[in-house]
């Protein structure tokens, strides 16, 4: 898959391949596994982080942190305010990590396979 980047608020031209990429993949879950998806993205700007951590190559930290890299970078310069800042952090990390759960439950197979004995 491949996926450029961007400087302008347009952002990048995704190729066809990638868009068909994302397309198939998405196809395969359910309308409600999808609103949790659309949630998720919502939360942290981004399709890619939230593909990461459905896929559970990242953790809720980790995409959270990744999400607010630009904001992070202000604290480091500027301070923190504890009230603010670490209010929005613990209810994005709340949020995340719910509407991963969300897709999880959502996408997890319901159905019993039987092992046949054997004598």
């Amino acid at each position: 898959m491949e996926i450029g980047s961007s400087t302008s608020i347009m952002g990048p031209s995704i190729p066809t391949q990638t868009r068909e990429a994302l397309t198939s993949h998405l196809s395969s879950y359910n309308m409600w596994a999808l609103q949790g998806i659309e949630f998720i993205v919502a939360q942290l700007k981004s399709m890619l982080l939230t593909l990461g951590l459905i896929d559970r190559h990242l953790t809720v930290e980790q995409a959270v942190l990744l999400s607010r890299l630009e904001e992070e970078y202000q604290i480091q310069k500027w301070g923190n305010i504890e009230w603010a800042h670490d209010y929005e952090l613990q209810e994005l990390r709340a949020r995340t990590a719910a509407g991963t759960l969300f897709v999880h439950l959502c996408s997890e197979s319901s159905t019993v396979k039987h092992k046949l004995l054997q004598e």
